[in-house]
């Protein structure tokens, strides 16, 4: 009888020192601690993992409940902890120091950062949860060595004579600027970043948003306002963006009022979320602008997706055209007459995507087809998706008048997938009937309540 039947095999202790340690980089430092138990070999393995997370939540999963005096002692737990593990911990240099939390103590915060900057950490990120911002200490500013920075609920104050030459990755989330110049002092101490990630909350000082870095390839914006200040009334805000090695772009903007995009003929892709300066505003000839001058600045683009969360077309001002563009998703509030000017700017467009139509309340819309079928519809159009197309019982017109005229006039199109939501809302015997000017155009209808229909077997009814 085999007396090991059943036994499992202690495999992890089989492995090396050097992979332990690599597969405990990627665990919060808690739990990494806390294998220390394990055996007199995992006793002190732990400090030589150059990997350090710190969160406050993982430590204390019951920190919304606490009362104040209990809060206090978490306080001092949390802090007892870094504390202790970044005395003992012997790695020389780290790799990752991650910090989050209710970050009250800046005493602590600053020691804790500062021996991380001493030891040549390259990927550092400080999350603070609290409502009070706390002050990155100045030190962070001098690493030579940081490639990754990561900054939430913090407040600066950077000068010019500060520089982070090896920094490639910066993020700042809700990150307060004490004056005008910080950011901009903080982006231009940056010489080799390639990917920034901006969520800006703005008031009503700053009126200049300029984010020129020439080594930039990767910029995520998220500029919001923190209220509207005069319903009626221009701000001034304006964004400037001028990267010529820019290839990716993902903005979302209610800020704006106008954009300054220059330079950007490396742009590849372009991900934008445009919502109204003001809560009066829709429909205005400044829109109308705002509208041109954001596209035009992006002519360049290969693959768009673009929402508007208002009415505005191009009011009259005439687009560029798309060369390089293959594929538009557009969403938002549908604006038929701006859909159909982008049609005709695209002639080498492969893919069209229409996503989420949402009508506002009193709002009307209709389908006026282009003076002319856009180019592409003859020789590059392959594939038409409609996401939500049918979102009210019974359709709305103005929707089925658009799916017929891209079914009569797309020649090379192969495939329309169009989804709905309602299952009352099946027009399948109306779309089998419209005429399509392509012979091999396959039409799917799938209800996303679980009612699919594809062609050629449509019978009118597919529930």
């Amino acid at each position: 009888m085999d007396l090991d039947f059943g036994r499992s095999e202690d495999r992890i202790s089989k492995l090396s020192d050097t992979l332990l340690c690599y597969i405990l980089s990627f665990l919060p430092t808690k739990y990494v601690v806390g294998t220390s138990i394990l055996s007199t070999r995992w006793r002190y393995l732990w400090t030589t993992i150059p990997d350090l997370d710190f969160d406050d939540s993982e430590l204390f999963h019951e920190y919304a409940d606490l009362s104040d005096d209990r809060l206090e002692e978490v306080n001092l737990r949390f802090q007892h902890f870094v504390n202790r593990v970044l005395l003992l911990s012997d790695a020389p240099c780290f790799q990752k120091f991650h910090l989050k939390g209710y970050l009250e103590d800046v005493d602590h915060v600053d020691t804790w950062i500062s021996s991380a900057i001493k030891r040549g950490v390259q990927d550092l990120k400080l999350c603070n949860w609290d409502e009070v911002h706390i002050r990155v200490p100045h030190i962070l500013f001098t690493s030579k060595t940081l490639l990754v920075l990561t900054l939430t609920g913090v407040l600066l104050n950077v000068s010019r004579s500060v520089c982070l030459p090896s920094l490639k990755i910066l993020n700042l989330d809700t990150v307060k600027y004490e004056n005008g110049n910080t950011m901009q002092n903080l982006l231009s101490s940056c010489p080799v970043v390639e990917e920034l990630y901006v969520q800006l909350w703005i008031g009503d000082t700053r009126r200049l948003l300029d984010i020129s870095i020439p080594t930039l390839k990767r910029l995520t914006l998220f500029y919001h306002r923190e209220s509207y200040y005069d319903e009626d009334g221009d701000q001034g805000f304006k964004l400037v963006v001028d990267i010529p090695q820019l290839d990716c772009l993902s903005l979302i903007d209610s800020v704006s009022e106008d954009f300054f995009l220059r330079n950007l003929n490396s742009l590849s892709k372009a991900s934008i979320i445009l919502g109204p300066t003001s809560i009066m505003a829709n429909s205005s000839d400044g829109d109308g602008l705002r509208v041109y001058n954001l596209l035009s600045g992006i002519r360049n683009v290969k693959f768009l997706n673009v929402h508007f969360s208002f009415e505005s077309d191009t009011n009259g001002y005439l687009l560029p055209t798309f060369h390089n563009l293959t594929e538009l998703t557009f969403g938002g509030s549908w604006n038929l007459k701006l859909l159909a000017d982008l049609l005709l700017c695209s002639p080498n467009l492969e893919v069209l995507t229409l996503e989420g139509n949402h009508l506002n309340d009193g709002a009307t819309k209709s389908w006026n087809p282009p003076e002319q079928v856009p180019s592409c519809f003859s020789s590059r159009l392959k594939e038409i998706r409609i996401k939500g197309l049918f979102s009210k019982l019974g359709g709305k017109g103005y929707e089925l008048l658009m799916v017929e005229y891209f079914l009569q006039n797309a020649s090379v199109l192969m495939k329309m997938t169009i989804d709905y939501y309602n299952p009352y809302d099946c027009f399948c015997g109306v779309l089998a009937a419209f005429r399509k000017e392509s012979r091999t155009c396959q039409l799917n209808l799938s209800c996303l309540k679980h009612c699919s229909v594809e062609e050629p077997n449509m019978d009118g009814d597919c529930l």
